[in-house]
């Protein structure tokens, strides 16, 4: 089976063919400025790591295994997620006493800044990346592919403006379930179908 990946970060045997392209963006000063009072970093994306350039001297909380495992060696054991999902991040931090920062995409739901607003519970995020669209050179035939992964919601819309829509005749997998609501939600409206 070919397999082609949409994503940032390929899987060995697959063709990668990556939507999405992410760019530093802001600056990390009002972070850095108050540094001393924040107990607990959370990250929820590998690339939300790449991009944060430390101090790594607070608790860190990963909303999956993969955010994990993009970490550097850590003065304290990251705190993991029990769902690799802003809803998992909720239900760990609505337990957690402290003062979070929230490095993430400008593409990020706010989810998890509007229950933490909601919840009282003090936080400070801030965009440190931004994801943009590309379409690269050349563009590989469908027809060459049995299966196609997407890896975000941004990679379900990337795709979907690069080739105009979803194919019948693939497997089409989706890492995590915000990423399959996405396929979901454009099957209905490109196909019309419930």
């Amino acid at each position: 089976m070919r397999t082609l990946y949409l994503g940032l970060r390929p899987k060995p045997g697959t063709v990668h063919y990556p939507v999405i392209r992410t760019e530093k963006c802001g600056c990390i000063q009002p972070a850095l400025r108050l540094w001393h009072a924040f107990t607990h970093i959370i990250f929820t994306s590998q690339t939300t790591v790449e991009y944060w350039p430390g101090p790594w001297d607070k608790q860190v909380i990963a909303i999956g295994e993969a955010t994990r495992n993009a970490l550097p060696t850590l003065p304290l054991p990251p705190i993991v997620a029990p769902f690799a999902t802003q809803e998992g991040v909720m239900q760990l931090v609505a337990n957690l006493p402290g003062y979070f920062f929230l490095p993430h995409s400008k593409r990020a739901r706010p989810n998890l800044t509007e229950f933490m607003k909601k919840k009282g519970i003090p936080y400070f995020a801030l965009a440190i990346y931004d994801t943009h669209f590309q379409c690269l050179q050349p563009i590989p035939p469908l027809e060459d592919f049995d299966e196609i992964v997407f890896t975000s919601p941004s990679t379900v819309e990337g795709f979907i403006r690069i080739f105009g829509m979803l194919p019948k005749d693939k497997k089409l997998r989706a890492i995590g379930p915000l990423t399959q609501q996405a396929l979901e939600v454009n099957r209905e409206i490109l196909y019309n179908e419930r």
